[in-house]
């Protein structure tokens, strides 16, 4: 396997060019965004902008254990020179007292430090290049998983996500799945192939197997001491994909060497002000569910219950 290697460490200071050659992809938040900013990072430097640097955001990436990417795909990240770490700071600064709004806006091309969760189609074309699979050890579980994965046909992956959303100051903004969204992927999904199996993967596997029902279905559940990685890699393997509204299960079918039938949910936030992002592609079969939020999760879950 190709090792895929962008290091810019050791590349001077480009004052002969100016700083509007210079290019910082901040790192952070959960592996799911990790994933597009890394993209984002490499597409970058192959686009010929050498002085591309990628920078570490300490305080947002341990909420969210590190740096995850290179757990799981076969990367090495860059060391960050210190005078990139200062420039940083720096314009973070200039961001919080709004002065030179060129150095940081997102939204335009030649922005020096770019923040934002790079989110867009055009960002991860590559993707499976760039991201390859590092060779992962699993448990006698996971191993056994695997296994079944790739001896079913037409086995579809069902990420149902709950754990972090439920936090009063998520669900606004987040939402969650409703079971509707779930039994129509899953109803779409044994029209075209009677014979399907489901296999759930969840930080709610509790909810899952009360609500989730089939002929077929199998709860992967969390291997203790495991990588939540392992469960991004399994559900991979699938042929097809029902995800939530999540950028870790999105990343397990994006990934797949499968070309099946890939659902996602259409409302992707349940905060109206939040733009859906682009990157799902014209194959993707978007189901449009209203999101449960705080106002209605009581009622949502004396009807479910």
């Amino acid at each position: 396997m190709t090792r895929t290697n962008h290091n810019s460490s050791n590349r001077n200071f480009p004052l002969w060019r100016g700083l509007r050659e210079t290019k910082i992809v901040c790192l952070k938040g959960g592996l799911g965004n990790q994933l597009f900013e890394y993209c984002r990072y490499c597409q970058l430097l192959e686009e010929g902008k050498e002085h591309t640097y990628l920078y570490y955001d300490p305080r947002r990436l341990k909420s969210h254990a590190g740096a995850l990417l290179t757990e799981g795909f076969d990367v090495t990240l860059p060391q960050t020179p210190l005078w990139v770490q200062l420039l940083v700071h720096g314009i973070k600064l200039l961001r919080e007292l709004h002065l030179f709004p060129s150095l940081y806006d997102d939204q335009r091309d030649d922005c020096l430090l770019i923040d934002d969760y790079s989110q867009q189609q055009r960002f991860i074309t590559h993707a499976q290049r760039m991201l390859p699979f590092r060779h992962l050890t699993l448990s006698t579980e996971a191993q056994q998983w695997k296994q079944q994965i790739e001896q079913t046909p037409h086995a579809v992956a069902i990420h149902v996500r709950r754990g972090d959303y439920l936090h009063p100051t998520n669900l606004p903004h987040f939402g969650l799945c409703q079971l509707a969204y779930y039994e129509e992927a899953m109803a779409h999904i044994l029209s075209e192939h009677p014979d399907a199996t489901f296999f759930v993967f969840s930080d709610d596997m509790e909810w899952a197997e009360q609500h989730i029902n089939s002929d077929k279905v199998f709860f992967v559940k969390p291997r203790q001491g495991e990588s939540d990685v392992i469960d991004l890699y399994l559900m991979s393997l699938c042929q097809h994909h029902v995800i939530a509204n999540s950028t870790f299960s999105f990343w397990s079918a994006y990934l797949s060497p499968h070309t099946g039938i890939n659902i996602y949910p259409s409302r992707w936030f349940a905060d109206s002000t939040w733009h859906v992002p682009d990157i799902f592609p014209d194959t993707w079969i978007g189901i449009d569910l209203p999101l449960v939020t705080q106002n209605e999760i009581n009622n949502y879950k004396l009807k479910l219950n």
